[in-house]
């Protein structure tokens, strides 16, 4: 697992790296120092307020999930679970990591694997709502801008294509002979699949109202994040109507969710430039791609990361003791 997140962080690393050399390349601020003092400090504010938002209603809906399934622990060790998530997502492809490092963050808690994989499933289920409620507003927002649709569109397809080329190339420089399973670990496979099954059917049928609860911190969070980048277009510009910066973000977010890179790193840092361009002056407009990427993504995954290898510490200092 340890060898793959390097590979991936990595990965991530070369991607923002060249993405933000692209953007400074279009959009090189010669008077950045100019540009950073007439922020408005307050709105900046705000966008650092409601990207804390998000995460503490991420961490809400794992936790409300967590401890209906017998999993307990503290609302505040609750953030290091979302924020390792964060870390996780943005150094994997298609974000897998943020669905995979809850096996180690919730194994240190006592979680057993069906338990976990239950969280994860009714989580994904949670967040899929928000995409699927927004889905006619983002395609009203695609038709109405045809002109960024077309360059959201074809950037996604570029980027899918480079992913899928290197991912074929890696393939044939590195192949792996493939490791089947034995009887023994067949039996414990099944032995989890079963009781998975088992949990996640009983919690939609007796637990509704947990699952509402969930699905309405799903759409707060994902509104929070909205409201991050609505927040930082007005610290630019703060003569922007709300309505507007709402739904224009809406595409570029789906091409993110979509995206295969590692935390669509790439597809964000320079989709932004399609879809803020009509908020954010040309001079300033790099500038602000790189905040709101910095901000929405990346703040919290270095974050995460630290956490996550203070825990990888810790345990590893428990294991000598």
């Amino acid at each position: 697992m340890y060898k793959n997140i390097l590979y991936g962080l990595f990965f991530t690393i070369t991607i923002i790296f060249f993405s933000f050399l692209y953007i400074l390349s279009k959009n090189f601020p010669i008077n950045f120092v100019q540009i950073i003092y007439f922020i408005n400090k307050k709105y900046l504010l705000f966008s650092l307020c409601f990207i804390f938002i998000f995460y503490t209603f991420d961490n809400l809906r794992i936790f409300i999930i967590a401890q209906s399934l017998g999993l307990k622990y503290s609302f505040l060790y609750g953030y290091v679970i979302t924020l390792v998530n964060t870390f996780g997502a943005t150094v994997t492809p298609f974000f897998l990591g943020g669905e995979l490092l809850p096996f180690y963050t919730l194994k240190r808690i006592k979680g057993e694997i069906y338990q976990i994989m239950s969280l994860i499933t009714l989580k994904a289920i949670s967040g899929f709502s928000f995409y699927l409620i927004f889905l006619p507003f983002t395609i009203h927002s695609l038709l109405r801008n045809p002109k960024e649709a077309k360059g959201i569109i074809f950037l996604f397809l570029f980027i899918l294509f480079l992913t899928i080329f290197l991912f074929i190339l890696w393939q044939i420089v590195f192949k792996k002979s493939l490791k089947f399973i034995n009887k023994e670990s067949f039996k414990s496979v099944k032995y989890t699949l079963s009781k998975y099954i088992i949990v996640c059917k009983d919690f939609f049928k007796e637990k509704r109202l947990i699952f509402l609860l969930v699905l309405i911190c799903s759409l707060f969070m994902y509104s929070s994040l909205i409201f991050t980048g609505i927040f930082l277009v007005k610290a630019f510009n703060q003569n922007t109507d709300f309505k507007k910066i709402f739904f224009a973000q809406l595409p570029l977010i789906y091409a993110i969710f979509m995206s295969p890179t590692p935390g669509g790193s790439g597809i964000g840092e320079i989709g932004a430039l399609t879809v803020f361009d009509k908020f954010i002056n040309i001079e300033s407009l790099g500038t602000f791609a790189i905040f709101w990427r910095i901000i929405t993504q990346y703040l919290g995954a270095f974050i995460g990361g630290i956490l996550f290898l203070i825990l990888i510490i810790k345990d590893i200092h428990k294991k000598n003791v």
